[in-house]
Order: C-alpha cells, then sequence, then structure tokens
C-alpha cells in the first residue's frame, strides 16, 4: 500500500513537473514537433489560429490587471481574426450585411456595440457572442474608470444607505 502511494505521488509529480530534457532529447523533441506540422493541412493551421486569437481574447477579458493604458479594441481583434483569413475589413464588412466605414464606427466606439453585431461576428468566426460583447463591456469599464466623476455619481447607489435610513441597520 505505501509503494502505491509513493508511486502515485512520482507519477503526479512527473505529470506536473517533467523530467529535465537534455540536449539531445530537446532537439529530438523539436524535430518531431516541425515534422508533425508540416503534415498539418491548411485548414487545420488555420482553425489552430483561430483558437489562438480566440484564447487571447478570452486572457484579455479575464485578466484583472488589464487598465485603460493597455486596452485592446474590438477592431484590434477583428484585426487579428482577419489576418489569420486573409479577408479585407471591407469584405468582412459585406459578409455582415455592412459597409466597412459603417462597421468601422461600431468598432471605434463611435456607436454602441450590440447584441446582433455579437452574433454576426460570432457566427463569422466561430466563436461564442459572449467574448464580444465581453471585450466591449470590459472596455467600456475601463473607459469609465478613467473619469473619476464618473465613477463617483455611483457612490450614492449602495444598500447601507438603504438600510441606515429604513431603520434595519
Amino acid at each position: 500500500m505505501e509503494r502505491k502511494k509513493k508511486q502515485g505521488a512520482a507519477d503526479l509529480e512527473m505529470k506536473i513537473r517533467p523530467k529535465e530534457w537534455n540536449k539531445q532529447e530537446s532537439t529530438n523533441v523539436k524535430d518531431f514537433i516541425k515534422a508533425h506540422q508540416a503534415t498539418r493541412t491548411s485548414e487545420q493551421k488555420l482553425r489552430t489560429q483561430m483558437l489562438a486569437i480566440k484564447y487571447q481574447i478570452e486572457d484579455y477579458i479575464n485578466d484583472e490587471k488589464i487598465s485603460e493604458r493597455n486596452m485592446i479594441s474590438l477592431e484590434a481583434f477583428v484585426d487579428l481574426y482577419l489576418e489569420a483569413l486573409n479577408i479585407t475589413f471591407k469584405k468582412f464588412a459585406q459578409s455582415l450585411d455592412s459597409t466597412d466605414a459603417n462597421l468601422k464606427k461600431y468598432l471605434s466606439g463611435d456607436r454602441k456595440f450590440s447584441t446582433d453585431l455579437a452574433f454576426k461576428f460570432s457566427s463569422f468566426f466561430h466563436t461564442s457572442p459572449d467574448i464580444w460583447v465581453g471585450v466591449y463591456t470590459k472596455n467600456e469599464l475601463l473607459s469609465l474608470k478613467k473619469e473619476k466623476k464618473q465613477i463617483d455619481k455611483y457612490k450614492k447607489y449602495d444598500y447601507e444607505k438603504v438600510l441606515v435610513i429604513t431603520g434595519l441597520h
């Protein structure tokens, strides 16, 4: 029984922190990866690129250290996808039944981004509408935080004040 515990711990240790490779082992792994990549179809490579962009967006949304100074626009994420797909912005806009000038206004913030656009983007890029709304919302909140006056006006909405007024606190 004791031996099984030790062996299980060793197995777990290997899964968490694999052994260090020597130079030859490292070269062999790199060669294997290159050989495998060479056999991948262009469709597989594109899918990998698209997933990488999706994960970048999700990381951006979930990163609490992002500030207004290093905010990434919706347009920047769209540009990453369009570059991977080798599609022009104009063609993208047409595919969404829009003009490039009109779509640019939504992406630059001149017009409010909508759930309708989020669903169009999600359908086009095979993502979830949540990530597009998430980027937009994150950027809106970051912009709002920049303006101290804007945040201060919300301080009056506080349940503790209501409890004090009603005598429940």
